[in-house]
């Protein structure tokens, strides 16, 4: 309890905290979820992956040591002692050099195995002829790795996106709640007002019992919608409260005494028009479509190796050999000294080679059509919104200049039954009329906001906006 309290503190002190009426705003409640949320720190390790796998596919150029030593001693004779050193340096060409330093001795050594006495230096040259000159596996990863960090960009976009979605929608069902429990109030103090009003007027014998049942049945009516408007106020905050959180580890709860701003029916309202006018110029760039970009680009690398298939596997093999100076530690470079040799290799029928490539080519052709029903999907719904949110903001007017009629006929009819000329039945139905009204705007409203959140959700630009 001790740390909840904390805990609700810290929140104050970061939303602006006033005894009297403390208020989170959207703003502010949306900052704390972009700097806080567990989810933010995710999309964060996405870049963090990226990196980690460049430097994973950067590992396959790491030049590399070796050594190898064998020695074998039977019966008191020094059979062999074979010992060689050496370093590998792959370039990005797909030529791999190398330095070594061999020395052998033993009574039984092969011929090929002999070294002069103070051992033998050699230098090294790897060249591919064909197949690996282009492009091999470990420039193909390299590269994948880059692919691989621009997916990412777009992954962490998606889901900083979504998360400022649901946060938004959250704190507006938030504010719903809240102004459905002010309306209810409203209706639960006016049908008080009128069951003591009617209830002191039977008494002195101006109006039959019925009124005074009706104005009963009225006032426990609104008193079950105003607890039900409480639970839904109470849940709201509760749904709201797992956007809450303290550096991603620490979840916070709000204060029942904290309420949100006032529904503000203009939220968007500028970003999303602005969107619609270049709404087919971003498209192109939409992280959705950039994903299926990148995934042809992917295949495409897997199609520049499967072409490099099919070219012979020819590689030729050049080492220099210096000898060991009995003063110094190279002899003299002598160009009659070095071990050359060649490896060549190639499957004839190539089924398997030209078999990936049609492979290959389908799976490009096959992601060409997602690509190309996924922006006509996202074209159509953002064009849906588009409509949604033209059509709510004339049905807002219109409810919000119905309220505005009602609330005169309600006035209206009180005046005409406090001088007897109404009944109680005409003023409930009157009253009922304009708080269903005001329910209804409050409706619109939301549904209003909701339908711009929605269009920025399919755009992903609600972490830009917000």
């Amino acid at each position: 309890m001790r740390l909840i309290l904390a805990l609700v503190c810290l929140l104050f002190n970061l939303v602006g905290y006033s005894q009297l009426n403390p208020i989170l705003t959207f703003d502010e409640y949306i900052e704390i979820v972009k700097e806080n949320h567990p989810m933010t720190y995710q999309a964060a390790l996405l870049s963090d992956m990226a990196i980690s796998t460049k430097r994973i596919a950067r590992g396959g150029f790491d030049p590399k040591i070796e050594g190898d030593w064998n020695h074998k001693s039977f019966d008191d004779k020094n059979y062999y002692s074979l010992a060689n050193g050496a370093i590998k340096v792959p370039t990005w060409y797909g030529i791999d050099l190398k330095a070594g330093y061999d020395r052998n001795s033993g009574e039984f050594l092969s011929n090929s195995d002999f070294l002069p006495e103070r051992g033998l230096w050699n230098a090294g040259i790897s060249i591919p002829l064909g197949k690996g000159l282009v492009i091999d596996n470990r420039r193909a990863e390299l590269k994948r790795a880059d692919i691989y960090r621009n997916v990412t960009d777009q992954e962490r976009l998606l889901m900083v996106n979504e998360l400022m979605y649901k946060a938004s929608i959250a704190y507006l069902e938030w504010q719903t709640s809240r102004a459905f429990l002010e309306i209810a109030r409203e209706g639960q103090n006016l049908a008080q007002v009128r069951f003591d009003g009617t209830r002191g007027r039977f008494i002195n014998g101006d109006v039959p019992a019925i009124d005074t049942l009706e104005s009963l049945i009225s006032l426990q009516t609104r008193e079950l919608d105003l607890s039900k408007a409480q639970q839904d106020l109470d849940n709201a905050v509760i749904a709201l409260n797992n956007f809450l959180w303290i550096d991603g580890e620490v979840p916070l709860e709000l204060d029942s005494l904290t309420a949100p701003e006032a529904i503000d029916t203009e939220l968007l309202d500028y970003q999303v028009d602005s969107l619609t006018i270049i709404q087919d110029l971003w498209l192109a760039a939409h992280p959705e479509l950039m994903l299926y970009a990148y995934k042809i680009d992917n295949l495409n690398l897997d199609q520049k190796l499967a072409r490099e298939e099919l070219k012979p596997d020819l590689r030729i093999n050049y080492n220099p050999l210096i000898a060991v100076a009995d003063d110094a530690l190279f002899d003299e470079f002598n160009t009659e000294n070095y071990k050359i040799g060649a490896s060549f290799s190639y499957p004839i029928l190539q089924r398997k080679e030209r078999g990936k490539i049609d492979l290959n080519k389908l799976k490009i052709r096959d992601t060409e059509y997602e690509r190309g029903m996924k922006n006509q999907e996202l074209t159509v719904k953002l064009n849906t919104y588009i409509n949604n949110i033209n059509q709510t903001f004339e049905q807002y007017e219109l409810l919000d200049t119905t309220v505005t009629n009602y609330n005169r006929m309600l006035i209206a009819e009180n005046r005409k039954f406090d001088v007897g000329e109404s009944s109680i039945f005409l003023v409930n139905s009157r009253e009922n009329k304009y708080l269903e009204s005001r329910y209804k705007l409050v409706q619109a409203s939301r549904k209003l906001i909701i339908n711009r959140f929605t269009y920025l959700l399919y755009a992903v630009r609600l972490q830009e906006v917000l």
